[in-house]
């Protein structure tokens, strides 16, 4: 499993599982039966709004909502609606993958487009396709050439390992929990969140940086509720915050 780290804007990491080819490949086709079925429906409105006795009319008319309908939309599809929904086309959200530029913030129209115009040494050109898995396969950010060229990368948002608040509410064991610091009822659950997933990155990714950053958590939240020292044992006094949290505020 390959992983990229980004970092907010509040110095916090984030690490994120990088898409693999499998799963770009499923969202690709995904999104190329979504269109076939559009244009299916587009080509049934066409043949029922061309009934007229004007043959130079029923001309003009067909080749304006050909062009409208059915070629813009084929080729201008994958750039517009990453660029509408930041990132996700259909295939894209069906398979909980989202592009995002290689520093983690939003790409933006020009990022799209460069992905959608290499399309065609990826895909077209490359062996329908082989070309950008091969590539997408074998460098270091899971890219394929239209993704180095536009500096943006494809993560996987559907992670199973990040906690929202309802899994933080459904901690087990907490009905014969008896709290051990009562004024972490200070605290919201944004910042139980932060530490739930601190917990869960330090346990995935045991590496120095997330050791620090859960030894500045610790100390700061021991200040906070007006600990003199921080314990020692800080990864099992962060559970304990988060416990007792959920045991006083549910």
């Amino acid at each position: 499993m390959k992983t990229i780290s980004f970092t907010t804007s509040q110095f916090v990491t984030i690490d994120y599982e990088l898409a693999s080819p499998v799963y770009r490949a499923v969202a690709a086709f995904l999104d190329v039966v979504f269109l076939v079925i559009y244009m299916a429906l587009a080509g049934m409105f066409i043949s029922a709004n061309l009934f007229t006795t004007d043959f130079d009319a029923m001309q003009d008319r067909l080749s304006l909502m050909t062009v409208f309908l059915v070629r813009l939309p084929w080729l201008l599809y994958s750039p517009v609606i990453e660029w509408l929904t930041n990132g996700r086309s259909l295939g894209k959200l069906i398979m909980g993958i989202r592009v995002v530029k290689s520093n983690g913030e939003t790409a933006g129209l020009r990022e799209y487009f460069t992905r959608w115009i290499f399309r065609i040494v990826d895909i077209w050109v490359g062996g329908f396709g082989f070309l950008a898995l091969l590539v997408a396969g074998t460098t270091e950010k899971r890219q394929r050439i239209g993704d180095i060229m536009a500096d943006t990368v494809v993560i996987k948002v559907k992670d199973t390992m990040v906690y929202s608040l309802k899994d933080v509410l459904s901690i087990k064991n907490s009905d014969n929990h008896v709290p051990t610091y009562p004024n972490v009822i200070r605290f919201s659950d944004e910042d139980m969140l932060l530490i739930k997933n601190t917990i869960l990155r330090v346990q995935r990714y045991p590496n120095q940086a997330n050791k620090d950053f859960a030894i500045e958590l610790a100390d700061e939240t021991a200040r906070l509720i007006g600990l003199p020292e921080t314990p020692q044992k800080r990864m099992e006094f962060l559970k304990t915050v988060l416990q007792d949290y959920v045991v006083l505020t549910r």
